[in-house]
């Protein structure tokens, strides 16, 4: 019988020491490690321990389809054990699984397809389920949560992994719980766990209990292991947040207010329930000036004006490229990504968004880690945001942002993670007296009531809710728009 060499190929840092200690063994994991400290990495010296203890024979680890390659790269750079992607057509993925593998990766959605063999493959062998970015499973009524679930009970030991457990709301987290213990810590019913402590701060329809939040703090410190980048400070660049801001002009400003009065005059007539029962539509409203305070020929193919935040990006460019570092520009919109990417050919610019093959995604990340021709990424958020190490940039610009605080959070850091020598410049362009401003608050408040959950923080300074009609007005009306 062969044997298996099961020593670890590189050594951890000691902060990684610590957790892969942690990971081993016959308990559930949760690793909500902060982004960019090598929880992949983490996670595979804890299962090498387990199957060379005898304790688990395999892993299944389940990601997302762009991640595929991710875990391929680190299995291979950590350990000296086997490894199968289940990828290619539903026969082809059936073969694998009669394949003997220390480790079997698969995506989310093919897991759905082949949950009938999975199960069966579950019961021969001794499996530890790895769920990477487990915010993936947050709504409990997906097709994904649901068949996750169905096989769940048939393994061994259990794993999420995720630096965002709680993506925008603290609701988020039931699922991923729930994966692990049934239901021990967080209860099994999700509507009694959102009854006592959801919240939805872009609704405004509760004041927030800080009391319950720390409570749920308490809980989920105690189960899971949750360190921010603070732990890896000796080997781990600074970060520095920079604001830049601009005022709309011409036609650009002159689409922003008819909308903006449009909106406005609406909402007035509107009492604070209907703002409330209106909430999503509105929130889809305020989107549509985000993008016209982006580049108005998002909404209006006829605006031939150049949009004022792409001269301030330009200004920002040419100061990095002189600098002879490289810039990610982030944007949430796909037809700005191609308007951007002609903007900054000179700079051989590459781009990244959803709908590109992942054959050709990943040759655009080789492409500009390696080699210093390229200089300027173009890419979006919701597409680019995870398992990307982007270290050749130190630069993340972004042009806009919508309320998603996963998108903001996660891009930031395929620049600042470990790997990265250079101290990190977050840029963030804002049209003044718009929409920005809202997003901006926003996410900073989303963050802070992350951060106390995760127990990365002790409180949070505000109570308030925030889409009420009052905020609104404020928010679309006034002369100041208008200048």
């Amino acid at each position: 019988m062969k044997k298996h060499n099961f020593s670890h190929k590189t050594q951890p840092f000691e902060h990684q020491i610590n957790a892969i200690t942690e990971i081993e063994g016959d308990h559930p994991v949760a690793l909500f490690d902060e982004q960019g400290l090598g929880k992949t990495k983490m996670v595979i010296a804890g299962l090498l321990e387990d199957i060379k203890n005898g304790f688990i024979d395999c892993a299944l680890i389940v990601c997302k389809k762009t991640l595929l390659k991710t875990w391929e790269n680190e299995i291979e750079m950590h350990s000296h054990l086997r490894y199968i992607k289940l990828t290619g057509t539903s026969s082809a993925r059936k073969k694998y699984f009669t394949t003997f593998s220390h480790f079997y990766i698969i995506n989310y959605e093919s897991l759905i397809q082949e949950e009938e063999i999975i199960l069966e493959l579950l019961q021969i062998k001794k499996f530890a389920i790895v769920l990477d970015e487990s915010h993936k499973i947050k709504n409990p009524s997906s097709a994904i949560t649901r068949a996750i679930m169905r096989i769940k009970d048939y393994s061994k030991k259990n794993i999420i992994i995720t630096g965002t457990p709680v993506a925008n709301r603290p609701e988020d987290l039931w699922s991923q719980l729930y994966f692990l213990d049934n239901g021990s810590l967080l209860g099994k019913d999700f509507k009694e766990f959102k009854k006592e402590y959801g919240i939805d701060i872009s609704m405004g329809k509760n004041i927030i209990k800080k009391e319950n939040l720390k409570r749920l703090q308490q809980k989920i410190k105690d189960f899971s292991i949750r360190r921010t980048k603070k732990v890896a400070a000796p080997y781990l660049p600074s970060k520095r947040f920079i604001y830049e801001f601009v005022e709309l002009n011409g036609k650009q400003k002159d689409m922003y207010n008819s909308l903006r009065r449009e909106l406005y005059v609406e909402i007035k007539k509107m009492n604070g329930e209907t703002v409330q029962d209106e909430a999503e539509n509105i929130l889809k409203r305020l989107l549509r000036l985000t993008q016209i305070a982006s580049n108005p020929y998002l909404i209006d193919l006829n605006y031939k004006e150049e949009p004022i935040k792409f001269k301030k990006v330009d200004e920002i460019v040419k100061k990095i490229i002189e600098r002879d570092e490289k810039v990610i520009i982030w944007t949430s919109f796909v037809n700005n990504i191609i308007l951007l990417k002609r903007r900054y050919q000179k700079y051989n610019s590459l781009t990244l968004f959803g709908k590109m093959k992942i054959i050709d995604r990943d040759r655009v990340v080789k492409w500009f880690q390696e080699d210093p021709d390229y200089k300027v990424l173009i890419a979006n958020p919701a597409a680019a945001k995870e398992g990307l190490t982007l270290t050749a940039a130190n630069n993340a610009l972004y042009v806009d942002r919508t309320f998603n605080m996963v998108d903001y959070l996660q891009s930031q850091d395929r620049i600042h993670r470990i790997s990265q020598k250079k101290q990190c410049n977050i840029i963030i362009v804002l049209a003044k007296n718009t929409v920005d401003e809202y997003v901006d608050e926003i996410l900073m408040k989303k963050h802070e009531i992350a951060k106390l959950i995760q127990g990365d923080s002790e409180d949070i300074t505000y109570s308030k809710k925030l889409l009420t009609k009052e905020k609104l007005l404020s928010i679309l009306g006034g002369k100041k728009n208008d200048r």
